[in-house]
């Protein structure tokens, strides 16, 4: 199957590229976003992050014979302090394409599928501590309420979360198999939507701390990012870009009073969406916004 790169062309023109720069790339995934940026011009320096050992194995490959680009196994809630051990502390734009893998998301050895016969995990990382069976199996039934109603959009949170916990008493939850029966058990059968899809999503948000990572990392880019910087940020759903739009806007309403009057700090640009050309070409693109914001002063 054929990677795209979701809003490259966008991202490309609003990074504003400029020779001998510093860029990162906070979500290396297969290495699109990254190549491009690297092969631009020769002279920058790309620092791409990934936390999945088999995300960077794949991404290598694509970048096989481009020397401008460092990869950091890391997550990139780390970002401000794996930059600083490389003696790194400014840098000319910043990335980050908040889509989950297709290759992660269905590959069953990862445990993030509802489909097939496989054990949940979930972890985006696989040495993390927290993966799905333990949220599935050892959080009270008011956690898991909480969980699928705010990560899931679930109207029926609190029956779900009581047919879990009334389920593992008998047979500890490990395969989706098990999982996805006690769901439908509860929500019945859509032929428009599988009745497990925002509930996968909202554990693997809980085991990845998502909302938290991004929270941490983009408020963290503001500082990192030089006078005249740009902090792009690409998402998919409502949850991780109502994140992004409150930090953007409080950055934005930042301001230093001077004797020459009040001064912004940053400013945030119109968010952009893919062309119908794209959505056509990618489906996958479709939920996709680019939000930007630039540094106006250091």
């Amino acid at each position: 199957m054929k990677h795209y790169s979701v809003l490259s062309k966008e991202v490309k023109q609003r990074l504003n590229i400029k020779p001998n720069g510093i860029y990162i790339d906070a979500t290396l995934g297969l290495g699109g976003h990254t190549k491009m940026i690297a092969e631009t011009d020769p002279s920058v320096k790309v620092y791409s992050f990934d936390q999945d050992p088999n995300a960077i194995a794949e991404a290598k490959k694509r970048l096989e014979g481009i020397d401008n680009v460092e990869i950091i196994y890391a997550n990139f809630k780390d970002i401000k302090e794996e930059l600083n051990k490389r003696g790194v502390d400014k840098v000319d734009g910043i990335l980050y394409d908040l889509g989950t893998s297709y290759y992660q998301l269905t590959d069953e050895d990862r445990g993030f599928t509802y489909h097939g016969n496989s054990k949940l995990d979930m972890r985006m990382d696989p040495n993390g501590e927290l993966s799905a069976i333990e949220v599935v199996n050892e959080y009270s039934e008011e956690e898991l309420a909480n969980i699928f109603w705010m990560y899931g959009d679930e109207r029926q949170s609190r029956k779900l979360a009581k047919a879990i916990v009334e389920a593992r008493e008998n047979e500890k939850i490990v395969m989706n198999t098990q999982l996805n029966e006690i769901i439908r058990s509860v929500k019945g059968f859509n032929k428009d939507k599988h009745p497990s899809k925002n509930i996968y999503q909202a554990i693997r948000i809980e085991v990845n701390d998502e909302l938290g990572v991004i929270r941490k990392s983009v408020k963290d880019s503001l500082d990192l990012i030089k006078k005249g910087g740009v902090v792009a940020v690409i998402s998919f759903h409502s949850l991780e870009d109502k994140v992004v739009k409150d930090i953007f806007w409080k950055a934005k309403s930042d301001i230093d009073e001077t004797p020459m009057g009040n001064i912004h700090k940053f400013k945030t640009s119109k968010t952009i969406y893919p062309t119908a050309e794209e959505i056509e070409e990618n489906n996958a693109s479709r939920s996709s916004k680019l939000r930007l914001i630039t540094k106006l002063i250091d």
